[in-house]
């Protein structure tokens, strides 16, 4: 791998960085500053196609003509994903995680856009998620034997390919911190399969941005995804031939709610909340979590007036569909439905 591997545009960018001063009020801690990665563009917006751009580039550079890659049902990932094989003239299989290994009974969200796109899908269940790999290996051989030439992207195109996305991302961001009074931000983002995390703390290193990053854990322990970057950050060293990273990652664990996936009335009340303040939509499984990590963060005195936090929104909106929101909705707002 070169210093910086090759990539393939698919993403609009820069993302702005913006002030959320609707919620900044309404939350009495910090400023909060949003990173607008739901802007990467229609159909490919969130955080993943920043990694794409690396994986579908060497996926060309090795002549593939199909990708291969896994993650729940409504994993944007896997969205991000299907849309980008079709956009760029891929192939696309994907290996998905259902409750029993079967497809759901309606299509929607997510899913729903990844089989408008063309995608074809293989159904596993949470036994046959944890071997992914081998599944994906197994897909990969079936492929290949039909003359298939497949590129495999991991879960989350978290690997020291995919967190370059993150590492250009951060020098983006770098490029507008001038605009925030005080140093330094805090950077809350989601986290799950380290991608993001791991690329932030290797280019806040490589770089000197004067940034502290904070994992929010949308299911995973603090250690598991500490062991996820870990790996990440070797492979990167190996192949690029330089040191590891010396940065302090903060991973916070303490906010994954009922686990991953399982959004809880608490958390859907603070994404609605912050729509109805910003106009912007969050993702359950991934940006509304996170979001609701920070707003408990805020009440506990973690950062209060005087701070700055810039919350990385990494996308996922199409996600709001597949999740319920009627009794959230009817508690926030009592007869806002009654025909008054």
């Amino acid at each position: 791998m070169p210093a910086v591997p090759d990539r393939m545009p698919l993403a609009l960018l820069p993302t702005p960085l913006q002030r959320a001063d609707r919620l900044t009020e309404a939350w009495g801690g910090p400023t909060i500053w949003v990173k607008r990665d739901d802007l990467t563009g229609f159909g490919l917006s969130g955080n993943k196609v920043r990694k794409l751009e690396y994986h579908f580039a060497a996926a060309r550079a090795a002549g593939a003509d199909t990708v291969i890659t896994c993650g729940a049902v409504q994993s944007n990932h896997c969205r991000a994903t299907a849309l980008a094989a079709a956009a760029s003239g891929f192939a696309c299989r994907l290996v998905l995680r259902s409750g029993d290994g079967s497809p759901p009974p309606t299509l929607e969200g997510n899913h729903l856009l990844d089989r408008l796109a063309g995608a074809t899908v293989r159904f596993v269940d949470p036994d046959g998620y944890a071997n992914r790999d081998a599944v994906m290996a197994e897909e990969t051989n079936t492929l290949e034997t039909g003359g298939a030439k497949v590129w495999v992207i991991p879960e989350g195109g978290s690997d020291e390919l995919g967190m370059w996305g993150f590492v250009a991302a951060m020098a983006e961001l770098a490029d507008q911190l001038p605009r925030i009074p005080r140093s330094p931000v805090t950077v809350w983002h989601a986290a799950s399969s380290g991608g993001t995390t791991a690329g932030m703390g290797w280019a806040i290193d490589r770089l000197g941005i004067d940034a502290h990053p904070v994992a929010s854990s949308v299911g995973e322990t603090a250690p598991e995804i500490r062991r996820r970057i870990d790996t990440i950050w070797t492979r990167a060293a190996e192949a690029t031939g330089s040191a590891l990273p010396g940065v302090d990652i903060e991973i916070v664990d303490r906010h994954v709610g009922g686990g991953y996936g399982i959004a809880t009335d608490e958390e859907l009340a603070t994404q609605a909340e912050a729509t109805a303040l910003s106009g912007l939509l969050f993702d359950p499984t991934y940006t509304g979590k996170a979001l609701h990590g920070l707003r408990l963060e805020i009440e506990r005195g973690t950062y209060g007036k005087g701070d700055h936090v810039v919350f990385w929104h990494t996308g996922g909106g199409f996600a709001v569909f597949a999740h319920d929101f009627d009794a959230v909705l009817r508690d926030c707002a009592p007869g806002r439905d009654s025909g008054r």
